[in-house]
């Protein structure tokens, strides 16, 4: 689900801040009547595996500023300046994606309505094997401004259960269900302590979810049988 964005795009217009949008993880979700990728001056969306459009790996940059996209077009072929190749004002990098690769993407971009209606339709069915559970935060459907794409379906562990999600993740495996937990908070990353960054910094809620959260299977080959199976054994180990 997005941010509630038009506060933070006010916020920064006042003060002549540029957005940098992060729709990684928003393929196919829309921000009110706005496409999320399309707010900010700048954003960027992923084409890992286990989005919506997939490239096998990589993702793109989107802008309307036409200064900006050909700089980042430059940065991704080494900065090679359009009348002299092999002369360089700038550092690039190779950070060019093949046609095969664009092809792939650009076949499931055609589908991409068909994904999300696949992927809302195994979020509800989700919800309705694990609601009721006391012990677990389920993903809202909608807000007053966004209705989930689910790109993954995510829950979290009430501060009530007395297991965390470190502890059920390895419950799921033994019964040949996978799981992931939510990202690491930044600020408990050694490499950003390393740079003299978060020392010493306590984020609560942030903490929380990477310690409580974890996402149970959702690719779109997931059948209901198998949904309906990851709901029961799930219960069984919360319950039990």
């Amino acid at each position: 689900m997005p941010v509630d964005a038009d506060p933070i795009l006010e916020f920064a217009r006042e003060r002549g801040i540029q957005v940098i949008e992060d729709a990684a993880e928003a393929i196919g979700l829309d921000y009110k009547d706005r496409p999320c990728g399309s707010l900010g001056e700048m954003s960027i969306v992923s084409f890992y595996p286990n989005k919506h459009v997939t490239t096998g790996e990589g993702g793109m940059v989107l802008t309307d500023d036409d200064e900006l996209a050909t700089l980042c077009r430059g940065f991704r072929d080494h900065c090679f300046q359009a009348k002299k190749r092999f002369f360089h004002e700038r550092i690039g990098w190779n950070f060019r994606m093949t046609n095969l690769q664009a092809a792939v993407g650009l076949a499931q971009l055609e589908r991409l309505d068909e994904s999300v209606t696949l992927k809302r339709a195994m979020g509800a069915r989700y919800t309705k094997g694990l609601e009721g559970c006391a012990t677990l935060q389920l993903p809202l459907a909608e807000t007053a401004y966004a209705k989930n794409v689910y790109w993954v379906y995510g829950v979290v562990l009430r501060d009530e259960c007395p297991l965390d999600a470190a502890a059920v993740m390895p419950k799921l495996g033994e019964n040949k269900i996978g799981s992931r937990p939510f990202f690491y908070p930044m600020h408990k990353q050694p490499v950003f302590h390393d740079m003299g960054l978060f020392r010493d910094e306590s984020h609560p809620n942030a903490e929380r979810l990477a310690e409580r959260g974890f996402y149970v299977p959702g690719g779109l080959t997931l059948t209901e049988e198998e949904i309906d199976r990851v709901a029961e054994v799930l219960r069984g180990v919360l319950e039990s």
